[in-house]
């Protein structure tokens, strides 16, 4: 019996050392609900494709927070080996060299190849530096999109596979829709990001000098512009007429579109998951509407988040990183974060291996999106935007046409008042950087 007992004590003992000979990799995320359910699934699947690492996904919260904590814990000096940030913070990462170490660089050290290259040109060169060399790692990324409900615009003697292309059409429809019952066309969620920012990409017009602040560190706003001043004006007044209907600086409006009260929200690809389990009518997509003119529509933006190599740690825990970000980066990984969560395939190789399959036949609202943002080769204008105390400009942003929906001020005094205060911000940001 003392055999017994002492071999299944060795036992025991072996196995718990097998685990703590394991590296273990932190990761910060803010993947709530579903997506956090997705992303542990891809987390356990590399967790048990091998035996050296053990990636432990946390999550922190929502974006904003989740930056906090991770500049808190990095004056620490307790910061975690991996973390998603959102774009807005991306400004601020760069500008944080002590803090962070550029993945092209970890993966070189690592000979690992992963390259912008093997990313679309509007994700790709987004999250890398002048010279083109991969800073983070591009993981859920989206584009605005218009969603529209089907039903509605059979109800309206509309063709229910042709939503309006154009901001002219799309007030057409509207009214048409209104004759119908309905009580608004239209609505947006997140109106800073979608009518201001990937409006001015999706029309090849400057948001900011300096490349939107991709070439260069001490940019400033300039998206005051005539095209811009009558787009906000123009939702003003459609504000008045119902053929819009403001719901909200962020995701509130969705309500109005899930209920049926709107028959037609621009809102992020990445909405698409959930949007397709709620509403209780037949979904569909189309392009973001845009002004004609010459060379319109370009390509729109991007949205969502990266994740970001922390400095300070072993070569151990870099090793399992860079394997962990060679996993994500496979088409077949890539694939099955997607389809199931709406997000765009960052990769092209990715994208092609999920045409192949046939999936966007079968599902064709998730390749808009992703067309969109390769409408055309990006431009200095049209490959986002990156700028310091992004999150504190968005919110006067917001408020600015916020301003404007409650007849406070004009579109063209709301969006002078805002550029003046983000350009302050801007001055603020680049002398805490020198």
């Amino acid at each position: 019996m003392l055999k017994y007992l002492l071999l299944i004590l060795s036992l025991c003992f072996a196995s718990a050392s097998a685990i703590q000979a394991k590296t273990r990799i932190v990761f910060w995320h803010s993947m709530g609900g579903q997506l956090g359910v997705i992303l542990n699934h891809l987390v356990k699947e590399f967790n048990d494709s091998q035996h050296q690492y053990v990636v432990d996904a946390i999550y922190k919260g929502q974006y904003a927070e989740s930056l906090t904590s991770t500049v808190a814990a990095f004056h620490a000096h307790k910061a975690p080996d991996l973390v998603q940030v959102f774009e807005v913070g991306t400004a601020t990462m760069l500008s944080s060299k002590a803090a962070i170490v550029p993945v092209y660089r970890l993966m070189k050290d690592n000979n690992i190849p992963l390259s912008s290259q093997q990313f679309f040109p509007a994700i790709g060169g987004y999250y890398s530096n002048t010279k083109g060399q991969l800073m983070a790692f591009p993981f859920n990324s989206s584009s605005p999109v218009l969603y529209y409900n089907k039903e509605a615009f059979r109800m309206a003697g509309l063709n229910p596979n042709k939503p309006p292309k154009t901001w002219p059409q799309l007030e057409a429809d509207s009214k048409q829709l209104l004759k119908a019952g309905y009580q608004c066309g239209f609505t947006t969620a997140w109106p800073s990001w979608i009518q201001l920012e990937v409006f001015s990409a999706w029309h090849n017009k400057p948001f900011a000098t300096q490349g939107n602040g991709l070439l260069g560190n001490n940019p400033r706003v300039k998206f005051n512009y005539p095209l811009l001043v009558k787009h906000i004006a123009t939702l003003g007044r459609w504000q008045k007429e119902h053929i819009f209907e403001y719901g909200g600086q962020e995701s509130n409006a969705i309500a109005l579109f899930e209920t049926g009260v709107c028959p037609m929200i621009t809102d992020s690809s990445g909405a698409l998951a959930s949007l397709s389990k709620t509403v209780k009518f037949p979904l569909a997509v189309g392009y973001l509407p845009y002004w004609p003119a010459d060379g319109v529509p370009q390509n729109t933006s991007i949205g969502g988040a990266a994740l970001w190599v922390m400095a300070g740690h072993s070569k151990h825990e870099y090793k399992g990183i860079a394997e962990f970000l060679q996993f994500l980066a496979k088409a077949k990984i890539q694939a099955y974060w997607s389809e199931k969560t709406g997000y765009l395939p960052v990769t092209m190789a990715a994208y092609n291996y999920i045409k192949n399959q046939g999936y966007y036949q079968r599902h064709p609202n998730q390749e808009i999106a992703i067309k969109e943002l390769n409408h055309k080769p990006p431009t200095r204008y049209s490959k986002g935007i990156r700028l310091g105390n992004y999150s504190l400009i968005r919110k006067i942003n917001s408020s600015a046409i916020e301003a404007v929906m409650s007849q406070q001020m004009t579109a063209k005094q709301a969006l002078d008042k805002a550029v003046k205060e983000d350009n302050l911000l801007l001055e603020q940001f680049h002398l805490s950087i020198q």
